[in-house]
Order: structure tokens, then sequence, then C-alpha cells
């Protein structure tokens, strides 16, 4: 169990972060008692709490504020006025890198079916520029492709060219 800082605001006893289906949360430690428990903000890719974009704060749809959530496929964006209005609308984390390929596009994070993450071109499908390993924004000095991190090192993501060095990160 991993107690922290947070109260149960219906029964006062200190709260525990818990792990679940979809991620992290708070849970009473006076569970059977009290059930209470409370979601912990998703953050980003830098463990930095995720902010909703000026243009998102408010749904399209009915006008009602929009709240981050957390699913299976990472933190989205839910408009409070379920269940009335369902609207949904995706998260984008920015690499700050350009699409090498398209070069109009930016290279988020992304998560597979299974959950495993990748980088792909936000212009999808018209590019369908993608990455296992988190892109660089440096270019390879022998082949011009995108250098990726892999562990501590930065290796050039065309697999075919050879080039690495070691990473300032």
């Amino acid at each position: 169990m991993n107690d922290t800082n947070e109260v149960c605001e219906k029964c006062g006893q200190p709260m525990a972060k818990k792990e679940g289906k979809f991620g992290e949360f708070f849970a009473c430690t006076g569970y059977p008692d009290c059930k209470n428990t409370k979601q912990i903000h998703p953050a980003d890719q830098n463990n930095e709490p995720i902010k909703i974009p000026e243009e998102d704060k408010k749904c399209e749809k009915c006008g009602s504020d929009m709240a981050i959530k957390n699913g299976k496929f990472g933190p989205f964006l839910a408009c409070t006025g379920f269940p009335n209005c369902r609207n949904l609308k995706n998260i984008e984390q920015k690499t700050g890198v350009k699409c090498p390929q398209c070069g109009q596009g930016d290279i988020v994070v992304k998560r597979s079916k299974l959950g495993k993450i990748f980088y792909s071109c936000n212009q999808y499908p018209q590019c369908k520029f993608a990455l296992w390993s988190k892109p660089t924004g440096d270019k390879c000095p022998e082949c011009e492709s995108l250098l990726v991190l892999s562990g501590n090192t930065a290796k050039c993501s065309n697999n075919s060219c050879k080039f690495e060095k070691k990473s300032q990160e």
C-alpha cells in the first residue's frame, strides 16, 4: 500500500495510491466501510500535469466544460455534461518534432491497442510515418533520417544506417 498525504473527504482517513485498469487512483484506507476513490489527474511523458488547450475548454456540442479523464489508451477530454452529451476528444501529446515524411504534421505520442507507446505523425491517415522509439529532433549526419533515443544513445531511425552517438539528455 502506497500511503499519501491525501485525506478522504467523506471519512477523514488517509488515502492510498492504487493501480487499476485505467491507471493510478487514490482509495480510502477505511475500505470496506468507506469506498471513496479519487482520480489522479493524468500526466504527460515528462510527468507534468496535462493542461487543456484553450480551444478545447468548452464542449463544441453542448457548451459544457471539458474534463481530463484517463482511459486504457491514456488521457482524453470528456464533456462534463455526461450522460446527456457524450462528446470525447483525444489529447495530443506533442514531441516538438516535425514529421520528416510529410513536413506538415507534428510527431505525437500514441498508444497501440496493446498499450505500447509509439510516435506517429498527427496527419494520419494522409501520412503514415511512425516510430517505436522517441525522436530527438536531430537528423542523422549520414542519411538525413531522424535520430531516436535508445537508452542513453541516439540512433538513426533508418535500419540500414548504423549511425549512433551518446545522447546528452
